[in-house]
């Protein structure tokens, strides 16, 4: 019995040596194979979102209060933002970067850290525009529009919730035009309209961060959450957000006092700037540009978005000139004798008459002061206001969270009906009573917010 269980425990041992033989030889196989199949195999991984997050990772910033760059955390989690331009322009929520006079620490992917300053703050559609100087030129988000979102397409989210930077969560556009009330970190309660509804997770220090299509184009900055409920979150649509940044945050009037008489889009389905609108006697007419101009530089750089044009003008002072590069298409012009003309036009094919063609211009654009109603509110008050389209009175739009408005406060959203007990029925009042107020005046300001009335004296700027 002996012998035969020996002879039994050989076979086994013989079996598993045998077996582990084949494993290892497996595996040497596999080993082997493994190079031949890496890229297959890796590229059947490389799905569309990934594709979409490698592009745009880097553009996503963590945004942090406090410290110096390259200190220790003991920090404190603001949220999220993307560059916007390569010269270092990033955008977040205006509730991200409320506190005044606090320093806006600036994480990146590759574990850079920058300090940011904040260029200007559009709380009623809570969105700011933040500058770091960085030595390098910094990876920049594409905007894509909200104009055309699908009900069910795949978006991402990509931000800094809790701390965790550059986290991505995937979910689908689950409704559009969502209209929320959200409590600011002042205690307002505020009313948002048309947001775009996600079931991408966002948490709290994902607002500011970007919304991606599929296709890694920005089409929203994730801003909320609702905290009674689980997959419902928000994100304010990147085209309100693309206004924003064009009419205010990087305007050079709300800057500099600076005013060009033109009006800019961007050009659908290209990257290019055509002239929209020229103001009647403006610098732009003065200067001879056309509605349907395409802008290819401004100052020497070269325009492919509407906030190149209000970047090269950020530093610029009324009087400045600023040389364009301008392609206008026109009807050609011919002489008698039927010659063409001018000879370096790009003839293209017209569907009556003449042919068109393309003529590069070099015009220049001198730049004038403001001396409108516009800069003397926000001069004198720290106001942006338009007259209200329903009641009497102005409809307050911005607040300078520097301007002399604040100390009431005054809040976007608000309505002023009255400047010393002295009805205010439109933009044009408000201006004439305040023309007629000598500097260092106090006024009292009246209106409404919401249903509540409300009132506060305002100490005018010494000069006005």
């Amino acid at each position: 019995m002996a012998g035969a269980s020996d002879a039994q425990g050989g076979r086994a041992i013989l079996r598993m040596a045998l077996t582990l033989a084949g494993l290892v030889l497996a595996c040497g196989a596999a080993a082997a194979a493994t190079p031949q199949g890496a890229d297959g195999h890796h590229a059947a991984r490389r799905t569309p979102v990934v594709e979409a997050v490698a592009t745009v990772g880097p553009a996503v910033v963590s945004l942090y209060q406090g410290g110096a760059p390259g200190a220790e955390p003991g920090r404190t989690s603001l949220g999220s933002g993307f560059v916007i331009d390569a010269e270092g322009y990033i955008l977040t929520n205006a509730h991200v970067v409320d506190a005044e006079g606090v320093p806006i620490r600036v994480h990146f992917r590759d574990g850079s850290v920058e300090v940011a300053d904040v260029i200007r703050i559009d709380t009623r559609n809570d969105v700011a525009l933040l500058k770091v100087a960085s030595d390098r030129p910094l990876v920049a988000v594409d905007l894509g529009t909200s104009a055309d979102l699908m009900v069910g397409e795949t978006v991402i989210a990509i931000g800094n919730p809790l701390g965790n930077e550059n986290t991505v969560t995937v979910g689908i556009v689950s409704g559009t035009l969502r209209d929320i009330r959200f409590d600011s970190p002042s205690g307002d309660r505020r009313n948002f309209r048309d947001f775009i509804q996600t079931d991408a997770a966002i948490n709290p220090g994902n607002s500011g961060g970007p919304l991606l299509n599929i296709v890694g184009e920005v089409i929203g900055v994730s801003f909320a959450i609702k905290t009674d409920a689980e997959g419902i979150g928000y994100a304010i649509p990147i085209d309100r957000v693309r206004r924003s940044l064009i009419d205010d945050l990087s305007n050079p009037r709300t800057h500099r006092d600076v005013v060009t008489g033109l009006k800019l889009t961007g050009v659908a389905g290209g990257r290019e700037v055509e002239v929209a609108g020229v103001a009647p006697g403006g610098p732009a007419e003065r200067a001879g540009l056309q509605v349907g101009d395409r802008l290819l530089e401004a100052g020497g750089e070269t325009l492919t978005w509407e906030f190149d044009f209000n970047r090269v003008l950020l530093g610029a002072a009324p009087g400045d000139e600023v040389p364009l590069v301008v392609r206008r298409r026109r009807q050609a012009e011919r002489d008698t004798a039927g010659t063409p003309a001018p000879a370096d036009a790009t003839a293209l094919p017209g569907a009556t008459g003449f042919p068109q063609v393309l003529s590069e211009l070099r015009i220049v654009l001198v730049l004038e002061q403001d001396e409108s109603a516009y800069r003397f509110l926000w001069h004198s008050l720290g106001l942006q206001v338009v007259d209200h389209p329903t009641f009497y009175g102005v409809l307050v739009e911005a607040v300078d969270p520097l301007g002399a408005a604040v100390a009431v406060p005054v809040r976007p959203g608000d309505l002023i009906d009255a400047l010393d007990g002295e009805p205010v029925d439109s933009l044009d009042d408000l201006f004439d009573h305040l023309r007629a107020k000598p500097g260092g005046a106090e006024v009292l300001l009246q209106g409404f917010r919401g249903d509540r009335g409300f009132r506060g004296t305002v100490t005018l700027p010494v000069t006005l």
